[in-house]
């Protein structure tokens, strides 16, 4: 069938409608949706408070300086790189969940685990290094791999406890560089401001021991 001008014309009109559609589908952005019931703001050391998303559970802390921050993962609030000698470098993330979150053991053996360590005994979690963020109750925790392993690896580890969630800062990176970042870290810790402190009257660091894991890597 011969196509006369006129609709000669019109399919013309047709074929650059879709070809300006298709151009502009490889422009879509995605924007990242802020986790419900959580309000991070960051404050760097010389600047002024991020806005806040939602005012359901606000948080706030200050990074140290040369942290830089990364992008994050489903489950991180927070993520940051730290560089350090010889091209080494160490992670560190925040991340919160519900409640008490499987318990204080359970999770700190699981990052002992990711180091080839055995679980802590009960007098082991007994002793935890235990201080108070904001009011709320906060555990410490420095684990190492074994001398004799072939890749030496370290964790710098805080669980905050408030009225509704768990809190966990984790540093994993080189042991020398660790230690050269661990007062950093602390302060880190230290800086965390919750709106609602209302801090679990934990008596007993081992908490609770239900199998739930928060699957932080």
């Amino acid at each position: 069938m011969e196509l006369t001008p006129a609709l000669k014309a019109v399919l013309l009109g047709n074929i650059v409608s879709l070809a300006l559609c298709s151009c502009n589908n490889d422009k879509i952005e995605v924007y990242r949706i802020p986790k419900e019931g959580t309000n991070v703001a960051m404050e760097s050391g010389a600047g002024s408070l991020a806005p806040a998303p939602s005012a359901e559970n606000p948080v706030k802390w200050t990074p140290p300086d040369g942290w830089f921050p990364q992008p994050l993962s489903e489950m991180r609030l927070a993520s940051f790189k730290v560089a350090g000698a010889n091209a080494s470098s160490a992670d560190v993330s925040v991340t919160a969940f519900p409640g008490e979150a499987g318990g204080l053991g359970p999770n700190l053996n699981r990052w002992r685990g990711q180091l080839q360590l055995p679980p802590l005994s009960d007098d082991q979690l007994s002793a935890i290094q235990r201080i108070d963020v904001d009011n709320a109750p906060t555990y410490l925790v420095d684990f190492q791999t074994a001398d004799k392993n072939p890749k030496p690896s370290r964790i710098l580890g805080a669980v905050m406890q408030t009225s509704d969630r768990t809190w966990f800062v984790k540093m994993t990176g080189p042991p020398d560089l660790l230690e050269i970042q661990r007062q950093k870290f602390l302060d880190f810790v230290r800086s965390f401001r919750f709106s609602s402190p209302a801090a679990i009257d934990q008596t007993s660091p081992s908490g609770a021991t239900k199998p739930k894991s928060t699957n932080d890597k």
